[in-house]
């Protein structure tokens, strides 16, 4: 075990580390949750990390999007992603692809993800994912966030599908209304990984089928089943 790993164990196990290392995973959408996600996926040491976005850094994202910078504006996210996992964890194999989502591309892009991240803030986009996993039996780990509230779930082939959490209609995220803050997208990024991390070396209880909401607020964390 590289000593880089050392800290994990305790937590993890060593043979959910070793789980880590096998593990392909894909995120999907590369701005404040998705930023967090991939950094902490680079320094948890999965086997490989598929990033799907077709966006560029604007100025807007300095106030929260770890990835962006006053010298990458105008750059495309997964590549300065690419570049960023390569600095952490160059053993971690990164695939950047610069298109946007949809349900009819999904199987070229995340076939081979063992766990999908929802990091995006497009219900179309959701829904498909929703949709993809439940067709082809895989892990979907949603995370939504805006103003001081998050919401963090589990879907699978055997939960409801993310309309039922969200609803039918393709509304316009939270996040115009509420602004979102650098603590948002953290801390939602720090569930799903906590999430995943359970998934994967076989510990506690994840959030399969239920949904977490937090209130930062007034500190209250409410889960459901959905």
């Amino acid at each position: 075990m590289q000593k880089r790993f050392l800290k994990n164990i305790g937590a993890l196990t060593e043979e959910g580390q070793k789980r880590l290392f096998a593990t392909v995973v894909a995120v999907v959408g590369v701005g404040g949750i998705g930023g967090f996600l991939i950094e902490g996926l680079a320094r948890l040491g999965v086997k490989k990390i598929i990033a799907v976005d077709m966006d560029t850094f604007d100025e807007t994202n300095l106030n929260r999007q770890v990835l962006s910078n006053i010298n990458n504006l105008g750059k495309y996210k997964v590549f300065e992603a690419e570049k960023r996992v390569k600095e952490i964890n160059p053993n971690v194999y990164f695939e950047p692809i610069k298109e946007k989502a949809y349900l009819e591309n999904l199987e070229i892009f995340l076939l081979e993800a063992d766990y999908i991240f929802d990091a995006t803030d497009n219900m179309e986009i959701r829904k498909s994912l929703s949709k993809f996993v439940q067709q082809t039996g895989k892990i979907l780990i949603h995370g939504g966030c805006a103003g001081w509230y998050a919401q963090i779930a589990i879907i699978t082939k055997d939960t409801p599908g993310i309309e039922k959490l969200l609803g039918e209609k393709n509304v316009e995220g939270a996040e115009k209304d509420l602004g979102n803050p650098i603590f948002a997208p953290m801390l939602t990024a720090a569930l799903e990984l906590s999430e995943f991390c359970k998934l994967v070396s076989k510990q506690g209880e994840p959030l399969v089928g239920k949904c977490l909401i937090v209130n930062l607020l007034t500190n209250e964390y409410r889960n459901f089943e959905f």
